[in-house]
């Protein structure tokens, strides 16, 4: 995703189009809502993985998507940009002090 969103912006820049990408993570959609209730995700342990201790919410891509597509990004073009409440920055880490235990379920 990151060359395919280099490259078409570096080709279609001269024709005035931007070409840009969200890379979300771990998003509090219905389908993560659905896991957790059925115990096949931990929501503590992801949220651990993100620098913010939080999901992000379907809100936050689609803000980041309208941002890009706006006016106020003209001169913004080939890039991917994270909306993931830290994981790029915090996941590796953690992973490294822990394990990897997001699919484990919370002792009961």
């Amino acid at each position: 995703m990151l060359a395919l969103t280099q490259i078409l912006a570096a080709e279609l820049g001269p024709h005035g189009v931007r070409v840009n990408a969200v890379a979300p993570g771990y998003t509090l959609s219905d389908g993560l809502k659905a896991r957790i209730a059925k115990g096949e995700r931990n929501p503590e342990a992801i949220q651990a993985t993100t620098a913010l201790r939080r999901f992000v919410e379907p809100r936050d891509v689609a803000e980041a998507a309208l941002f890009l597509c706006s006016d106020r990004a003209a001169s913004i073009t080939g890039v991917t940009l994270p909306v993931d409440a830290g994981w790029l920055v915090q996941a590796p880490y953690a992973q490294y002090l822990q394990g990897n235990p997001i699919r484990q379920a919370p002792a009961i």
